[in-house]
């Protein structure tokens, strides 16, 4: 957790240092809170550029630390004019944005990757991208080839450095650095209002509906972009001549760095709408001069050549082309968002859902959005008047980029533009109803509507930051004990975890299941669609596994176990690692389907062959079997198992945001929180027990959050799949020749695999 806010501190100095130099040398002749835009879009350049010199992930935070220092020696060289007439106010207002962004882990009660599992996985990719920036190990993400846009990647990298963190405390801290430093400029942009309307409007303004779902699946990207927007649009009224329009371009360009070349859309869109404003009404428009846009756009080329090569690139990336993205679904999008969500009323904790799919009836989320498109259309017209047109450009510009995608584009670049376009929704309405024009005593209506708008958006935001998953990291520190065998190797994974790549980096994972994150896979044994999914040894072919020095299976006694010629090297509460020593040539599952074992039926010819026997069939319980496969904090799940008295290895497929409990019949054990994967998904080991007598009922409850957790309403919860026991041991019978005992013995017991007499 101390990683993670230092991280956010360090962004937040840096950006309004950095910035605010900036705009100094542009010829401003005060201080201004929208230098914390300026400023991280000019961390974002200095990280993507310096990422490629030698020391990668060293030397952005060297050219970061140079870059800040600078920026300190301009501002004490420089005039020394009084700081923002409300430092209080602004610092005040960026608190509460960290405050509210910060729900998802104090309701958690740690740190971890947001969104995981649950909502979207993406971060498997970008910590993968982030690693090799700075570790430059084999095999090279997909997404460096493709030109992915890697100017927050490369400042991660640079803020591990800094703080001696990992990068999933450092990309929490960028997450949470994002909302913060939007209401810093949002609050420059809503000067005239009193100190607490002021603070609660720019806090509104970082923390939309959209922009807390983005954030509570750690989508930074589109936040960052709503920044940049914001700023861009601020500044352009203000810029004089060429020397003031250098921010600008630094600001374009961090745009580059964060989405590559569809960032500038935004922008220049604001830019056109703006000088078709200026020409309609005769130049009464505020803005640069043609002279200063040219310049604002060489600083940007200049500060992008870098880049050059990776733009060209990504032109051909998949999420651009309709027809491509289409074809692997939607994302982790059900359909296109309801356009209604990007007003910021929306009240329900899953962003996903359209009106009256979750507990509340549709009436609610129809009139939470006309309370939003109210809120706009009483603001626009006051905004304007005493703000001008910039932002209502932006406005608009972003309105029309949601259209385009909406038409032309996928459900997942519509999505994006609603998230981009609704802080700027939000700035406009509740800036223009708080605005002086409607005094309290003249226009108290004006006053109530934005206290009930922003008390809605609070109340939605709320609900989707309070249950976003934060990943557990016990599987992930177990597989950091692993990395450094496998390291250099490729070794086949029998399991399902989307973050394997990144866990295991260095390493070539194979998995037999596709999924979205596993770019290297095999063929497996069965056809897994008609017999369900299959996680262990004989999941596939022996061919397959001969190709492989290493396995990792998970400690599971429900599952297939190796042939002779495995050695297991390393093992961790939930994972064993296997060498190869000599190659499965021939073994053959008995079974068919996902069990483990099945009752070895001889035929002519399987004399000489050797067996591995069970000491007893394994029993299951299907995940139907529960009470119920969903199990909250605070209530139970139960089930009843015909269990056989004996010794029985206990294992349970599951997921959860935080640890769970099994008792009953002689075990009381619990298992980690588990976000690798929501679906089919291996079993894991549970505990052993001593089975009295036939018959047993097992409870399952899963750990309640903190207390802060819970005063906010918070609740852990766990999905369940099957049960399993499994009698401890295994005896591998030799063929004939290979050893005193008749192979014939193995026919009619239960049997996992068979193999040709070594």
């Amino acid at each position: 957790m101390i990683g993670a806010y230092a991280s956010v501190a360090v962004v937040c100095v840096a950006s309004v240092v950095v910035g605010q130099a900036i705009l100094t040398l542009a010829g401003w002749r005060h201080r201004d809170w929208l230098a914390a835009g300026v400023g991280v879009a000019a961390q974002l350049v200095v990280a993507g550029i310096a990422v490629r010199l030698p020391g990668h992930g060293t030397a952005v935070a060297v050219a970061e630390g140079v870059v800040i220092a600078l920026g300190v020696a301009v501002l004490v060289l420089g005039r020394r004019d009084p700081p923002p007439t409300d430092v209080v106010g602004g610092v005040a207002a960026a608190l509460l944005a960290l405050l509210v962004a910060s729900i998802p882990f104090i309701a958690a009660g740690h740190m971890g990757i947001l969104g995981v599992g649950l909502v979207n996985d993406d971060m498997a990719n970008h910590l993968l991208v982030t690693s090799w920036l700075d570790e430059r190990f084999s095999p090279e993400p997909v997404l460096i080839d493709q030109g992915y846009p890697l100017g927050p990647h490369a400042l991660v990298a640079g803020l591990s450095k800094t703080v001696g963190g990992n990068p999933v405390d450092a990309f929490a801290g960028l997450t949470l650095a994002i909302p913060a430093l939007t209401a810093l400029v949002a609050y420059a942009a809503l000067d005239g209002l009193g100190r607490i309307a002021r603070v609660l409007a720019a806090a509104a303004t970082a923390l939309p509906y959209l922009v807390a779902a983005y954030l509570a699946q750690e989508a930074f990207k589109e936040p960052i972009m709503a920044l940049l927007l914001l700023t861009f649009a601020l500044l352009l009224p203000r810029v004089r001549g060429a020397r003031g329009a250098v921010p600008l371009g630094v600001v374009a360009a961090g745009a580059v760095y964060t989405y590559s070349f569809p960032g500038l859309a935004w922008l220049a869109g604001v830019v056109v709408l703006l000088v078709v404003a200026r020409l309609v009404s005769r130049r009464s428009v505020a803005g640069p001069s043609a002279g200063a846009l040219v310049a604002a756009g060489l600083v940007a080329f200049v500060l992008v050549l870098p880049e050059i090569g990776r733009l060209v690139d990504f032109a051909d990336f998949r999420a651009l082309d309709p027809d491509r993205a289409n074809e692997g679904g939607l994302g982790n999008l059900n359909g296109h968002l309801s356009p209604l969500e990007a007003f910021g009323v929306w009240p329900t904790s899953e962003f996903r859902l359209s009106a009256g799919a979750g507990s509340l009836p549709a009436i609610a989320f129809y009139a939470g959005a006309a309370l939003g498109l109210l809120a706009l259309a009483l603001g626009l017209p006051r905004w304007v008047r005493r703000h001008g047109w910039a932002i209502p450009a932006a406005l608009a510009a972003a309105a029309a980029l949601y259209l385009v995608a909406r038409g032309w584009g996928t459900v997942y670049t519509s999505a994006k533009a609603l998230a981009i376009a609704s802080p700027v929704i939000m700035l406009v309405a509740v800036g223009g109803l708080l605005g002086p024009e409607w005094r309290a005593r003249e226009h108290p209506i004006g006053r109530w509507i934005a206290a009930v708008f922003i008390a809605g958006v609070a109340v939605s935001s709320f609900l989707v930051l309070r249950q976003a998953p934060v990943g557990p990291d016990d599987h992930m520190d177990e597989l950091a004990e692993i990395r450094p065998i496998v390291e250099g190797e490729k070794l086949l994974f029998l399991g399902r975890d989307n973050f394997v790549l990144w866990e295991l980096r260095g390493s070539k994972p194979f998995t037999h299941v596709r999924n979205f994150y596993d770019p290297y896979f095999v063929k497996p044994n069965f056809e897994i669609e008609d017999v369900g999914f299959k996680f262990d040894f004989d999941s596939v072919e022996a061919d397959t596994l001969a190709r492989f020095p290493y396995v990792l299976t998970t400690r599971a006694g429900y599952a297939s176990g190796p042939s002779p010629g495995y050695e297991p090297i390393a093992e961790t509460e939930s994972y064993v690692l296997w060498r190869q020593d000599k190659p499965p040539t021939g073994r053959n599952p008995v079974e068919n389907d996902p069990a483990p074992s099945a009752t070895l039926r001889c035929t002519k010819g399987e004399a000489n062959e050797e067996a591995a026997l069970m000491l007893a069939k394994p029993v299951l319980a299907s995940a139907t079997s529960w009470s119920s496969t969903t199990v909250e904090s605070g209530s139970v799940a139960s089930i009843a198992v015909d269990l056989p008295p004996g010794q029985w290895d206990v294992s349970l497929q599951y997921d959860s945001t935080r640890p769970v409990t099994i008792a009953g019949a002689g075990i009381s054990s619990t298992l980690p929180g588990n976000l690798d994967y929501r679906g089919a998904a291996p079993f894991w080991p549970a505990g052993r027990l001593e089975a009295e007598s036939r018959g047993s009922t097992f409870t399952i409850e899963v750990e309640e959050p903190p207390l802060a957790g819970r005063l906010m309403g918070a609740h852990s919860v766990a999905h369940l799949g099957a049960l399993a026991f499994t009698a401890q041991g295994v005896d591998v019978l030799p063929g004939a020749g290979a050893g005193p005992a008749p192979p014939r013995l193995a026919c009619g017991h239960e049997a996992d695999w068979i193999a040709p007499a070594r």
